[in-house]
Protein backbone atom coordinates (compact mmCIF):
# COMPACT_ATOMS: atom_id res chain seq x y z
CA UNK A 1 0.00 0.00 0.00
CA UNK A 2 2.77 2.24 0.94
CA UNK A 3 4.72 1.71 -2.75
CA UNK A 4 1.39 2.37 -4.18
CA UNK A 5 0.98 5.52 -2.43
CA UNK A 6 4.29 6.83 -3.46
CA UNK A 7 3.65 6.50 -6.83
CA UNK A 8 0.77 8.53 -6.92
CA UNK A 9 1.55 12.04 -9.07
CA UNK A 10 4.77 10.99 -10.68
CA UNK A 11 4.76 11.84 -14.40
CA UNK A 12 4.97 8.56 -16.86
CA UNK A 13 7.27 9.03 -19.76
CA UNK A 14 5.85 8.63 -23.24
CA UNK A 15 7.67 6.94 -25.59
CA UNK A 16 9.01 9.44 -28.31
CA UNK A 17 7.05 9.21 -31.92
CA UNK A 18 9.04 9.36 -35.15
CA UNK A 19 8.36 9.85 -38.63
CA UNK A 20 10.56 9.56 -41.58
CA UNK A 21 8.43 12.10 -43.64
CA UNK A 22 11.20 11.51 -46.50
CA UNK A 23 11.95 9.32 -48.60
CA UNK A 24 8.93 8.13 -48.66
CA UNK A 25 8.67 4.16 -47.50
CA UNK A 26 8.98 1.67 -50.20
CA UNK A 27 10.57 4.63 -52.66
CA UNK A 28 12.41 3.11 -55.44
CA UNK A 29 16.19 4.47 -55.84
CA UNK A 30 19.13 4.09 -58.07
CA UNK A 31 22.55 2.63 -57.16
CA UNK A 32 24.79 5.67 -56.32
CA UNK A 33 21.94 8.07 -55.93
CA UNK A 34 21.76 10.86 -53.03
CA UNK A 35 18.20 11.08 -51.04
CA UNK A 36 17.44 13.74 -49.51
CA UNK A 37 15.66 12.82 -45.56
CA UNK A 38 13.56 14.54 -43.52
CA UNK A 39 12.52 13.60 -39.97
CA UNK A 40 9.37 14.58 -37.80
CA UNK A 41 9.74 14.05 -34.36
CA UNK A 42 6.76 14.42 -31.01
CA UNK A 43 7.39 13.58 -27.86
CA UNK A 44 4.67 14.03 -24.79
CA UNK A 45 7.46 15.70 -22.49
CA UNK A 46 9.96 17.03 -24.98
CA UNK A 47 8.11 18.34 -27.83
CA UNK A 48 7.83 18.85 -31.37
CA UNK A 49 10.80 19.18 -33.65
CA UNK A 50 8.43 21.39 -36.32
CA UNK A 51 8.43 23.52 -33.65
CA UNK A 52 11.97 23.37 -33.18
CA UNK A 53 11.40 21.82 -29.36
CA UNK A 54 14.01 19.16 -30.59
CA UNK A 55 17.49 19.34 -30.70
CA UNK A 56 18.33 18.24 -34.27
CA UNK A 57 21.70 17.00 -32.76
CA UNK A 58 19.96 14.56 -30.56
CA UNK A 59 18.34 12.80 -33.65
CA UNK A 60 20.48 10.05 -35.23
CA UNK A 61 19.25 8.47 -38.97
CA UNK A 62 21.05 5.09 -39.49
CA UNK A 63 21.30 3.69 -43.27
CA UNK A 64 21.63 -0.09 -43.53
CA UNK A 65 21.86 -2.13 -46.60
CA UNK A 66 20.27 -5.94 -46.60
CA UNK A 67 19.79 -8.30 -49.94
CA UNK A 68 16.01 -8.15 -49.90
CA UNK A 69 12.77 -7.43 -47.20
CA UNK A 70 12.94 -10.64 -45.54
CA UNK A 71 16.79 -9.80 -44.21
CA UNK A 72 15.56 -6.49 -43.36
CA UNK A 73 12.56 -7.54 -41.65
CA UNK A 74 14.78 -10.05 -39.36
CA UNK A 75 17.54 -7.03 -38.84
CA UNK A 76 15.20 -5.00 -37.20
CA UNK A 77 13.84 -7.21 -35.01
CA UNK A 78 17.12 -8.72 -33.75
CA UNK A 79 19.10 -5.51 -34.21
CA UNK A 80 16.71 -2.46 -33.71
CA UNK A 81 19.07 -0.34 -30.66
CA UNK A 82 22.14 -3.02 -30.60
CA UNK A 83 24.12 -0.61 -32.65
CA UNK A 84 23.55 2.32 -31.47
CA UNK A 85 24.33 2.04 -27.90
CA UNK A 86 27.52 3.78 -28.05
CA UNK A 87 26.29 6.37 -30.40
CA UNK A 88 23.80 7.48 -28.01
CA UNK A 89 26.43 8.64 -25.50
CA UNK A 90 28.88 9.98 -28.18
CA UNK A 91 25.62 12.26 -29.01
CA UNK A 92 25.57 13.87 -25.44
CA UNK A 93 29.56 14.83 -26.36
CA UNK A 94 30.80 16.50 -29.05
CA UNK A 95 32.20 13.43 -30.82
CA UNK A 96 30.12 14.79 -33.83
CA UNK A 97 32.20 18.26 -33.73
CA UNK A 98 35.06 16.84 -34.74
CA UNK A 99 34.44 13.49 -36.28
CA UNK A 100 32.68 11.87 -39.16
CA UNK A 101 30.81 8.32 -39.30
CA UNK A 102 33.13 8.02 -42.67
CA UNK A 103 34.10 11.64 -43.73
CA UNK A 104 36.93 13.33 -42.21
CA UNK A 105 36.30 16.77 -40.35
CA UNK A 106 38.68 18.20 -37.99
CA UNK A 107 40.04 14.62 -36.58
CA UNK A 108 39.80 11.30 -38.04
CA UNK A 109 36.42 9.71 -39.32
CA UNK A 110 35.21 6.73 -36.97
CA UNK A 111 36.23 4.40 -40.08
CA UNK A 112 39.36 5.15 -40.05
CA UNK A 113 40.09 4.76 -36.44
CA UNK A 114 38.59 1.67 -36.52
CA UNK A 115 40.55 0.91 -39.70
CA UNK A 116 43.68 1.73 -37.54
CA UNK A 117 42.89 -0.67 -34.73
CA UNK A 118 42.21 -3.60 -34.13
CA UNK A 119 39.38 -4.56 -31.71
CA UNK A 120 41.32 -5.83 -28.92
CA UNK A 121 41.72 -5.48 -25.25
CA UNK A 122 44.90 -3.43 -24.99
CA UNK A 123 43.56 -1.13 -28.79
CA UNK A 124 40.25 -0.48 -26.52
CA UNK A 125 42.02 0.49 -23.55
CA UNK A 126 44.58 2.71 -25.32
CA UNK A 127 40.90 4.56 -27.47
CA UNK A 128 39.43 5.00 -24.33
CA UNK A 129 42.38 6.70 -22.83
CA UNK A 130 42.76 8.95 -25.51
CA UNK A 131 38.70 10.29 -25.16
CA UNK A 132 39.09 10.56 -21.42
CA UNK A 133 42.74 12.20 -21.22
CA UNK A 134 43.09 13.35 -24.39
CA UNK A 135 46.15 12.75 -27.15
CA UNK A 136 48.17 15.04 -29.35
CA UNK A 137 50.48 13.53 -32.91
CA UNK A 138 48.31 10.42 -33.43
CA UNK A 139 46.69 12.11 -36.51
CA UNK A 140 49.22 14.20 -37.51
CA UNK A 141 48.61 17.87 -35.74
CA UNK A 142 45.09 17.64 -34.72
CA UNK A 143 44.94 17.60 -30.80
CA UNK A 144 42.28 15.18 -29.33
CA UNK A 145 41.02 17.57 -26.10
CA UNK A 146 40.17 15.82 -22.93
CA UNK A 147 36.34 14.96 -22.06
CA UNK A 148 36.12 14.99 -18.05
CA UNK A 149 32.59 15.07 -18.35
CA UNK A 150 32.32 11.24 -19.88
CA UNK A 151 33.37 8.52 -17.52
CA UNK A 152 34.91 5.13 -18.38
CA UNK A 153 31.39 3.40 -18.60
CA UNK A 154 30.80 5.71 -21.35
CA UNK A 155 34.01 5.84 -23.28
CA UNK A 156 34.09 1.88 -23.13
CA UNK A 157 30.76 1.92 -25.06
CA UNK A 158 31.59 4.24 -27.72
CA UNK A 159 35.09 2.43 -28.29
CA UNK A 160 33.32 -0.58 -28.64
CA UNK A 161 30.87 0.91 -31.04
CA UNK A 162 33.30 2.26 -33.30
CA UNK A 163 35.56 -0.90 -33.43
CA UNK A 164 32.78 -2.84 -34.15
CA UNK A 165 30.43 -1.17 -36.60
CA UNK A 166 32.66 2.05 -37.59
CA UNK A 167 33.97 0.04 -41.19
CA UNK A 168 30.55 -1.80 -42.24
CA UNK A 169 30.55 -1.40 -45.49
CA UNK A 170 26.78 -1.32 -45.58
CA UNK A 171 26.41 0.99 -42.41
CA UNK A 172 26.55 4.50 -41.96
CA UNK A 173 25.00 6.97 -39.62
CA UNK A 174 23.73 11.07 -39.98
CA UNK A 175 22.56 13.59 -37.23
CA UNK A 176 20.26 15.69 -37.89
CA UNK A 177 16.48 16.36 -38.84
CA UNK A 178 17.34 16.63 -42.32
CA UNK A 179 20.26 15.36 -44.62
CA UNK A 180 21.30 13.37 -47.64
CA UNK A 181 21.56 9.65 -47.67
CA UNK A 182 24.32 8.65 -50.38
CA UNK A 183 23.02 5.30 -51.90
CA UNK A 184 26.13 3.45 -52.56
CA UNK A 185 26.89 0.01 -52.68
CA UNK A 186 28.61 -1.53 -50.01
CA UNK A 187 29.95 -4.13 -52.55
CA UNK A 188 30.47 -3.77 -56.58
CA UNK A 189 29.27 -7.57 -57.33
CA UNK A 190 25.54 -6.87 -56.18
CA UNK A 191 22.67 -5.75 -58.38
CA UNK A 192 19.58 -5.30 -55.93
CA UNK A 193 18.53 -4.64 -52.19
CA UNK A 194 16.81 -2.88 -50.03
CA UNK A 195 17.97 0.07 -47.66
CA UNK A 196 16.68 0.29 -44.16
CA UNK A 197 16.42 3.94 -43.52
CA UNK A 198 16.14 4.18 -39.27
CA UNK A 199 15.45 7.77 -37.27
CA UNK A 200 16.00 7.08 -33.48
CA UNK A 201 15.29 9.49 -30.47
CA UNK A 202 16.40 9.86 -27.38
CA UNK A 203 13.77 11.80 -24.86
CA UNK A 204 14.93 13.22 -21.69
CA UNK A 205 12.89 11.07 -19.25
CA UNK A 206 10.50 13.44 -16.81
CA UNK A 207 11.41 15.53 -13.97
CA UNK A 208 10.25 12.34 -11.63
CA UNK A 209 12.54 10.13 -13.39
CA UNK A 210 15.22 12.18 -15.54
CA UNK A 211 17.32 9.27 -15.95
CA UNK A 212 14.57 6.60 -16.94
CA UNK A 213 14.42 7.76 -21.14
CA UNK A 214 13.05 6.13 -23.78
CA UNK A 215 14.41 5.89 -27.25
CA UNK A 216 11.83 6.00 -29.88
CA UNK A 217 12.35 5.32 -33.80
CA UNK A 218 10.71 5.22 -37.48
CA UNK A 219 11.70 3.04 -40.46
CA UNK A 220 11.49 3.77 -44.16
CA UNK A 221 12.64 0.85 -46.61
CA UNK A 222 14.07 1.90 -49.89
CA UNK A 223 14.45 -0.60 -52.92
CA UNK A 224 17.62 -0.03 -54.77
CA UNK A 225 17.64 -0.89 -58.50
Amino acid sequence: MLIFISLIGQTPNHAPVIRISQPANHLVCIWGSQIQYSVEVSDTEDGESKYQEIQPAEVLVRLKYAENSAEASTYLKQKKFNDTVGLMNMMVSNCFSCHGFKTKLAGPSFQDISKRYPNTSSAREQLENHILTGSTGIWGKEVMPTHPELNAEFAQKMVQWILTYANDPGLNYFVGLQGVLPLNKPKTNIHSGVFIVTAFYTDHGTTDFPNKRITGSGQSILKMK
